[in-house]
């Protein structure tokens, strides 16, 4: 009985002081604000810097990207992770070149 107590794993000596509940509270926090600023940088980006080679034209894509992260907000962020790659993170790396 003694051993079973000092060889559990994980052995946390202390107990931590927020538990599962506060690490998801500030993860959806983060969550938010990352959002938030991804919906931001989509609204003020110019609509000719939404061009992809997909869409014809592009013409609905600022609309599009801005909703898809709107609606995001109530399913794990998708829409601004995506957003942060496929936009952001793409037209950051082809000004570098």
């Amino acid at each position: 009985m003694i051993m079973w107590r000092m060889c559990r794993f994980p052995f946390w000596p202390i107990k931590p002081i927020f538990g599962i509940e506060g690490l998801l509270g500030v993860l959806a926090i983060a969550g938010v604000i990352f959002s938030l600023v991804m919906l931001i940088d989509c609204l003020k980006r110019p609509v000719s810097e939404f061009y992809h080679p997909l869409t014809k034209e592009g013409e609905y894509d600022k609309l599009i990207w801005a909703a898809a992260i709107m609606l995001s907000l109530s399913f794990y962020f998708l829409g601004a992770i995506a957003y942060f790659f496929v936009i952001k993170r793409a037209k950051a790396e082809s000004k570098d070149e």
